[in-house]
């Protein structure tokens, strides 16, 4: 079994344990769990006034000294005061001409991390002094840690997710895998992401190379669970069979074998790609490097859902200025020659 025995289960133990976590000593357990809580109505009015108390204490705590969050929390918390945490909507989802934007307020506060470095080499040696999914301090988020098909398996919150049931899956991470995959994570990944798909129907998972915007340097995929197709699965796109070009290299592949001999051939390139993983299929995106000033602004820091054609915006306004063409010229700017 994967976290759950099916999904009524699955949101269960998502949303309780998201509960749990709150502590008016665990300045950034807050922040996760107000993040995840704000993905729709149904988990917001189930942890809304837990999480409202919660900051309330937090703040006392933090002005008698009882606890020093790290700068990175404190930056959000002040964030947090100054917006108003009460006043933070859930998710806005918006359709533009086939493409997804969604106001996403708490993910601007995320702080960058690895995905604003400009990469030269996507084969980093692990480094356990920087920030890592072993870290003692990260516990409370674990979600779920077992064996899965003979692998152990550390499955976590993400902080700061922007997609559906956000989720860091974690394989093996007391062998400290840099973030450089392998075929068998590729295949193990595959197959979770099959036989997933039939537990928690639309389970997916995505993946960051080195380069194209991985935060962190030690081994681990995103999973998803979203039933809607995304942008990048539309039929009408070429890579789909249809014939319309996507606005940035994309493959498709229907197995985990033809898909690594690409993935093989980036690693001999030294070029950053992304994946997203589906149920029967994957699909695969080179890109530019990050850090690179031909990418627009607004995919400085883009990842597998923006090259899937989903787009998380901070400001409300955006939903209504940004047109189609921007978005895909956004892809452009990320695609390789």
């Amino acid at each position: 079994m994967f976290i759950a025995k099916n999904f009524s289960e699955f949101k269960y133990l998502f949303a309780e344990s998201l509960r749990a976590m709150l502590s008016p000593k665990e300045p950034g357990a807050l922040i996760l769990v107000l993040a995840n809580s704000l993905q729709d109505e149904e988990l917001r009015n189930q942890l809304n006034v837990d999480v409202q108390v919660t900051f309330d204490e937090i703040k006392k705590n933090i002005d008698k000294n009882i606890i020093t969050p790290t700068d990175d929390d404190m930056a959000v918390l002040k964030a947090l005061d100054e917006f108003g945490i009460g006043s933070l909507c859930c998710w806005e989802t918006k359709s533009v001409n086939g493409w997804e934007m969604i106001f996403n307020p708490v993910r601007s506060l995320r702080p960058a991390r690895a995905s604003a470095e400009k990469i030269e080499v996507i084969n980093r040696a692990f480094n356990d002094q920087l920030f890592n999914f072993n870290k003692p301090f990260l516990s409370p988020e674990i979600l779920w840690e077992d064996v899965w098909e003979d692998v152990q398996m550390r499955v976590l919150y993400n902080k700061f997710p922007f997609a559906p049931y956000h989720l860091i899956i974690v394989p093996e991470p007391e062998q400290q895998y840099a973030q450089y995959l392998s075929f068998e994570h590729h295949e193990m990944i595959w197959e979770l992401v099959q036989e997933q798909h039939d537990v928690f129907h639309g389970f997916g998972a995505g993946y960051n190379s080195m380069g194209a915007c991985a935060s962190v340097n030690h081994l681990h995929f995103q999973g998803f669970i979203r039933k809607q197709r995304l942008p990048v699965e539309e039929h009408h796109w070429h890579h789909n069979g249809g014939s319309e070009a996507y606005p940035m290299h994309c493959m498709r592949f229907s197995s985990a074998d033809d898909s690594w001999k690409l993935i093989q051939q980036y690693h001999k390139q030294n070029q950053p790609y992304n994946i997203l993983y589906r149920n029967d299929r994957c699909y695969v995106f080179p890109r530019i490097p990050q850090g690179t000033p031909t990418v627009l602004p607004m995919v400085q820091g883009a990842g597998w859902i923006e090259e899937c054609g989903v787009f998380n915006v901070s400001d409300r306004s955006e939903l209504q200025s940004t047109t189609a063409y921007d978005l895909t010229n956004c892809l452009k700017s990320l695609s390789v020659e």
